[in-house]
């Protein structure tokens, strides 16, 4: 059996995408999923290249480094993602890369949902896209109002069935999606 505990794997920053528009859209107020297709990051980010191989940030010094240039405009996230692939519907064991070194997630985080989400090849940076907010398909699966799934177990079931379906191509992952306390 294939552990799917999600492990510490970094930070980012995001300026949030708040109630999108689909066609059928749920009842969603935000969109808090790992691509940065509808929440986007701090522009310039990647060009310091202090982010590690999964295109997050390894401390939360670097990564509220990254949008110091507008602080209210991005949310901070943390993030754990399970050590697992998911291919054709079947789990591959994943290796973290080794620039992957987070410091601890502190437990003032909260999490907020799970996200199944692609990568279709090694040598991207980071993931691309999470077919709930992507392709809307938040609009027929359990998704919470930050348009993520609200367990471990159902974003197993999500990664399982895109990976399967392929709505974005490649292999699914599953990450605990967690936000800094805003005060």
């Amino acid at each position: 059996m294939i552990d799917v505990r999600p492990v510490d794997a970094g930070y980012f920053p995001k300026a949030v995408l708040l109630r999108p528009e689909y066609a059928r859209t749920p009842p969603i107020s935000e969109v808090l999923s790992v691509s940065l297709c509808m929440s986007a990051g701090p522009p310039g980010w990647m060009a310091s290249w202090r982010h590690n191989a999964l295109g997050w940030f390894n401390s939360i010094g670097e990564a509220r480094a990254s949008a110091a240039s507008e602080p209210e405009r991005f949310r901070l996230f943390a993030y754990r993602l399970a050590p697992v692939a998911f291919r054709g519907g079947e789990p591959v064991q994943y290796s973290l890369p080794p620039d992957v070194r987070p410091e601890a997630i502190p437990v003032s985080f909260v999490s907020r949902g799970f996200d199944a989400v692609s990568r279709s090849r090694e040598d991207v940076l980071g993931f691309e896209c999470s077919p709930l907010s992507c392709n809307g398909l938040a609009a027929e699966l359990p998704a919470n109002d930050a348009c993520l799934f609200p367990s471990l177990e159902a974003a197993v079931a999500g990664a399982i069935r895109f990976s399967r379906e392929q709505p974005e191509p490649g292999d699914y992952f599953v990450v605990e999606v967690l936000e800094a306390a805003r005060g």
